[in-house]
């Protein structure tokens, strides 16, 4: 009975935690001073959901990089759910996300993204029991994986394409694997209690289950073969930011690339940082020890390289549609800010303003 009930619960709560960010609404007047020629009369929405991973964003505005860029923003809080119905309607003009997320409303639905660099690999993992007879991906022939949603659920695409190089059926009316949806803070016990043979999550939840559950991961993105060195979480602009703000989407582009490597570089004091400032909540040695299982390597191509490897995966497993060649489906989502370069964010970032006078040390 403790089994069952006081680690599910743990479990929830410890995901909620990481989940969970207080109620923000900040702008660039709430940090470090705007040089001056900033330019005048249009406030970019740069959206936030108080995810772990999302630390990048955070710090950007924590630490005064897009400040120092000189522009003029607000941070919107947005459920990661609801990311597209955001950009689609123009709640906002920016942001960081799962590119496995947004293809098929980019590539199907039209959905004005541009993709504008890669931020960090890994973050999803698929993950079995350690006494499971499952020892490789073609071993979950006949197996029921349970994962948080069906189509564009960005841990679904993964073991999509985890089974399609595994040489099994990985689309959607695939009978080779059964799929059963739960929420993410269930799926460990789904597993534990013998509803599904394996399950499919993000982290931090799918790190925390691993921890807590002694699970073991059959796929982790950040160091299986097939997709440690692909980009999972992209910044991206409107389209029609880029269009009719350029300066803005290089400026935004530009200070998170700085913000994600200062946070390669300082996991334990991004962790603190994002208690202080109120981005999500939890304990500092925690949350630092799942940070450290990402690799922030920024890549202005990152985008780029992470698309070429995905696409003809989601064409194959007819996810999006195969009309168009992979090149030029890139051509049409990805933008390159003017000015941006991997040399902007090369040696060691010193942030606008000084980490430890924020955490009063």
């Amino acid at each position: 009975m403790k089994k069952t009930i006081l680690r599910p619960l743990a479990l929830l709560l410890s995901a909620a935690m990481l989940f969970t960010a207080c109620s923000k609404n900040t702008s660039s007047s709430d940090n470090a001073q705007a040089p001056s020629g900033e330019s005048k009369g249009y406030k970019l929405k740069i959206s936030y959901n108080g995810s772990l991973c999302e630390a990048p964003t955070q710090m950007a505005d924590t630490l005064g990089f897009f400040a120092a860029e000189g522009l003029d923003y607000e941070m919107v809080r947005v459920d990661a759910a609801q990311m597209a119905e955001a950009v689609g309607s123009g709640k906002v003009d920016a942001g960081f996300g799962l590119l496995g997320k947004f293809m098929q409303p980019i590539v199907e639905n039209g959905l004005d993204m541009k993709i504008t660099a890669g931020i960090h690999t890994g973050c999803t993992r698929i993950l079995v029991p350690q006494d499971s007879d499952i020892k490789t991906v073609a071993d979950l022939k006949g197996k029921v994986v349970g994962t948080t949603g069906l189509g564009a659920a960005a841990p679904t695409i993964i073991t999509r394409r985890a089974l399609l190089h595994a040489g099994l059926d990985g689309t959607e009316t695939t009978k080779d694997v059964e799929f059963k949806v739960f929420g993410g803070a269930e799926l460990a016990q789904a597993l534990e209690n013998g509803a599904v043979d394996a399950i499919a999550n993000s982290d931090p939840q799918a790190a925390i289950a691993q921890k807590e559950y002694n699970l073991r991961a059959l796929v982790d993105t950040a160091t299986t073969d097939d997709f440690k060195d692909e980009y999972c979480c992209i910044s991206f602009v409107t389209g029609k930011t880029a269009q009719e703000h350029p300066e803005e989407a290089a400026k935004f582009t530009r200070a998170v690339l700085k913000a994600a490597q200062w946070v390669e570089n300082h996991k334990d004091e991004t962790a603190q940082l994002q208690i202080a400032k109120n981005w999500i909540a939890g304990e500092p040695e925690s949350n630092a020890e799942v940070l450290k299982t990402y690799s922030y390597k920024p890549d202005i191509n990152g985008g780029i390289t992470a698309l070429e490897a995905t696409i003809p995966d989601l064409q194959t497993l007819k996810l999006i549609s195969s009309e168009k060649s992979a090149k030029d489906i890139i051509s049409e989502i990805t933008y390159k800010p003017e000015g941006v370069t991997n040399d902007d964010f090369a040696g060691e970032i010193v942030p606008p303003n000084d980490p430890k006078e924020i955490l009063g040390q």
